[in-house]
């Protein structure tokens, strides 16, 4: 119990003895004041049973969906034995290492007349059913994604010295009652995950009829193509709870043993790969090695293991392992999958592998609102269900389209004096070698989404039509990239993110929706950017701030200029603008194959950045009618701005 006072590793030996000093003083403390039935009720609500789950009561109802007085003995077992080692005897990812530990339990407590005679014997084959766990409640309630990326981030912050206790410990972010302030709005948050889980719902009926009766997993799909997508179902099936507690149970006992006798080895997938391909070819392994895949250390160990006796154990399990799989994986089951409805999902009865590829098969998005003028994020959604789909697409940086055209027209305004009056005429422009200081060895000329139509278009005009040829134009003017990729850093956003090639005036860059929520920010605050935050302070159980947020804040651009990029995206919006009483702009952003939809919407207090988009690059639409963003995000800021001129908030 004493133990549980200390979260941090000791730096050193000698922190260690003292802490065990500490420790000792402690139990010595507790024995005088509590009984030992109370200390180890107070030891079972304290201890950390993994995925947030602090005390009994709360890994009651993570592992098996009900409370500690409603647990049946070998399920009380179970979590006894995670006492000795949480990682270790996790009954969701070790369910094998689990069983062997409950069953110690449960020999222990017949030995010592708390079972029955007989009922060890009775309980220790029993399989250990985890089939309701659920992590703690985190999916459920506002802003699930949120809630999850805050405790990182906090915890991060806590590792850092200056932020620890007044006697040198790390705080715990569960244990220590801190206070953390977050600038999430609630009312925000709500109407943003209406909006999204409203818009998403119609789009996947849309996706889903566009591609009935094609597997989505193979239209389209070359040999090269084939090979990526089995590597990317191979690689879902190995990371799944399923296929753990498979391989677990076959093989476990071998691994051990040879792990025992080459102390070195490493046996993962992986590394049974590669020995059962140097089996087939020779010089496998020495392929390996001469590309720096694997080191000459490991050549040796996996060469010691196929000239051992273990070695045709090993391969004898790994096959009887791979039938499992497949037989696991192609069996169908009754299960509960994702759908769009009350409750977020509906029994099933699909294969596993189906599952996996049904799962898949959903379009994502990343969604973020911040006031602009102090950068507070109101509104965070990282996904279309968080118990589902746990990736949170706010940090991920997908390919930006067009949504980047605003920054070339900025910077060719601002440091080339262009007017945004200006008439360029829509035809193709080429950028040759030799050509400024593009750099480029070959001649580069884009073409539209559409065919040229030999018009003239103002700048205005040009960004409403999201015309390439008239960035490509502008691009030319410039004369080189690293003046835009200067520029955008006063956006906030890394120059280093920006390809040194000039089709980032087409959007090539890879960014994440914070980053271009960030910098979109500096249009709807007079040309400053606010660095966007979520926590505004900490403080301990007693009030003390251990830490406050320092604003980041710069001068993007001048007032008159950035003035004429707010009057370009409010025509760019002016679709939206119609169906709004909020003044309005923004831009969407379509990628190539229809991969990225974006949406960027500015208003004079909100900033709303929007990305959809498949987690794999062939879940997508399949032309540009409905894979361009205006069709895929731009609905979602609609709905969202609906809804808040309509609620009190």
């Amino acid at each position: 119990m004493a133990k549980l006072f200390f979260t941090d590793k000791p730096a050193n030996s000698f922190v260690r003895i003292w802490q065990k000093i500490q420790e000792w003083l402690i139990a010595l403390e507790l024995e005088k004041r509590y009984t030992k039935e109370e200390i180890l009720a107070m030891y079972l609500n304290k201890f950390d049973f993994l995925y947030n789950s602090h005390g009994i009561e709360s890994a009651a109802k993570t592992y098996f969906g009900k409370s500690q007085k409603e647990l049946n003995v070998d399920e009380a077992a179970v979590l006894i034995g995670m006492l000795k080692w949480p990682v270790r005897y996790n009954p969701i990812k070790n369910t094998e290492k689990s069983k062997q530990r409950r069953n110690v339990v449960l020999y222990q407590m017949e030995k010592y007349g708390f079972l029955k005679e007989g009922m060890y014997q009775k309980l220790r084959n029993k399989r250990v059913d985890a089939s309701n766990f659920s992590s703690t409640t985190s999916f459920k309630g506002p802003a699930p994604y949120f809630r999850t990326e805050l405790i990182k981030w906090v915890t991060e912050l806590l590792d850092d010295p200056k932020y620890r206790k007044p006697d040198g410990t790390k705080y715990n972010v569960d244990l220590d009652g801190l206070k953390i302030y977050t600038t999430i709005d609630l009312n925000y948050q709500i109407l943003a995950e209406k909006a999204v889980n409203e818009r998403m719902k119609e789009l996947q009926m849309t996706f889903n009829q566009i591609w009935s009766g094609n597997d989505i997993w193979k239209t389209g799909a070359d040999k090269k193509q084939m090979v990526i997508r089995n590597e990317t179902l191979n690689r879902f099936i190995r990371e799944s709870n399923r296929f753990r507690n498979l391989r677990e149970s076959v093989m476990t006992p071998i691994i051990d043993s040879i792990t025992d006798y080459f102390p070195e080895a490493r046996l993962l997938d992986i590394d049974v790969d590669r020995m059962l391909e140097q089996e087939k070819n020779g010089s496998y392994l020495e392929k390996l090695r001469d590309e720096d895949q694997i080191t000459t250390n490991q050549a040796r160990v996996y060469l010691d293991i196929l000239a051992s006796d273990f070695w045709p154990v090993l391969k004898s399990r790994q096959i009887k392992l791979n039938n499992a799989v497949k037989r696991a994986f192609n069996t169908k089951t009754k299960m509960k999958v994702f759908e769009y409805n009350e409750a977020g999902e509906k029994e099933a009865f699909m294969t596993p592998l189906d599952s996996i590829k049904y799962h898949r098969n959903f379009l994502q998005t990343g969604m973020l609102a911040v006031d602009p003028a102090n950068g507070y994020i109101k509104a965070w959604v990282g996904g279309v269900n968080f118990k589902y789909f746990m990736y949170d697409h706010i940090n991920t940086k997908r390919q930006v389209g067009s949504t980047f055209k605003p920054f070339i027209y900025s910077t060719a305004v601002f440091n080339k004096g262009i007017n945004p009056c200006l008439k360029v005429q829509d035809i193709q422009y080429s950028i040759t070698p030799g050509e400024g200081d593009f750099g480029l060895v070959s001649t580069w000329s884009p073409g539209n989404s559409d065919k040229f139509s030999g018009q003239y278009y103002t700048l205005y005009e040009a960004l409403y039509e999201s015309k390439n040829s008239v960035s490509v134009y502008l691009m030319k003017e410039l004369g080189n990239v690293d003046i835009v990729r200067n520029f955008v850093e006063n956006f906030g956003i890394d120059k280093n993110d920006i390809p040194r090639q000039p089709s980032i005036c087409l959007g090539s860059a890879d960014l994440s929706v914070m980053q271009m929520t960030g910098a979109y920010s500096v249009f709807s605050n007079n040309g400053y950017y606010n660095k966007p935050v979520f926590v505004t302070r900490i403080e301990d159980r007693n009030g003390k701030v251990i830490y406050r947020h320092v604003p980041e804040k710069q001068k993007a651009m001048p007032e008159n200029y950035n003035y004429i990029m707010v009057s370009m995206l409010r025509y760019a919006g002016k679709v939206v603008q119609s169906r709004l009483t909020t003044p309005v702009g923004g831009k969407s952003g379509t990628t190539n194959d229809y991969r990225d939809g974006w949406y960027m919407g500015i208003s004079p207090g909100l900033v709303v950045g929007t990305w959809v988009g498949g987690d794999e690059q062939w879940i997508k639409f399949r032309n540009l009618l409905y894979g361009q963003g205006s069709y895929m995000a731009r609905p979602i800021f609609e709905k969202f701005m609906q809804y808040l001129e309509s609620t009190p908030v």
